[in-house]
């Protein structure tokens, strides 16, 4: 195989998601935007918004930071539908690429969200590398799913080696320890959330 077999298998895949993937999100709008609400994204924050997929949660990261909201994602038949949405929206844009290997200007960003995307980050210690890279020192980055790990468990059953089974969410923040500090690593039975800071 290729090196970059891997990521053009993701982003074939989720090419062919992307024209379904508003009407396949079963998630209460309003259960998102109080989830995404509470992860403490202040005015004035520069927002990444990282597998953004069609900007789900980019309206709502863009009104609480009244910042500019970078969405990337490696689709680019979600970017397509994202642009599209966001359309005309002043300080929110999309870029379609790799995160992992995105030129981002380092400490460029003072918040990273990963929304219902995480399991797709096969090697977490690059994801690390790649979030202490664009964070600002004080920085923080959240992974977030409005699913329990159950429930993620059985939606990614069909998606082979583009997925993998999440650990505890203390056990999956051990990955980013290195430059982060834990803030938050919490789950219940309808969400997953992990919050850390930049040192």
């Amino acid at each position: 195989m290729r090196p970059d077999s891997k990521e053009e298998e993701m982003r074939s895949f989720f090419d062919s998601l992307a024209p379904k993937w508003d009407s396949n999100e079963h998630s209460d709008p309003e259960r998102i935007r109080n989830l995404v609400s509470s992860l403490g994204i202040r005015k004035g924050d520069r927002v990444l918004d990282i597998a953004c997929g069609t900007g789900i949660i980019t309206g709502i990261l863009h009104g609480l930071s009244e910042k500019d909201v970078l969405g990337i994602d490696l689709s680019d038949r979600m970017i397509g539908i994202a642009r599209e949405k966001y359309k005309g929206v002043a300080g929110v844009s999309f870029e379609q690429g790799d995160f992992l290997t995105y030129p981002f200007e380092e400490g460029s960003y003072s918040f990273a969200v990963i929304y219902n995307a995480y399991p797709h980050f096969l090697e977490p210690e690059r994801l690390e590398e790649a979030l202490a890279r664009v964070l600002k020192k004080g920085g923080k980055f959240a992974i977030l799913h409005s699913l329990s790990r159950k429930q993620l468990l059985a939606c990614h059953e069909h998606m082979g080696n583009l997925s993998r089974e999440l650990k505890a969410p203390s056990e999956e923040a051990e990955y980013f320890r290195k430059d982060f500090e834990t803030v938050e690593a919490e789950e219940d039975s309808s969400s997953y959330r992990i919050v850390m800071e930049r040192k």
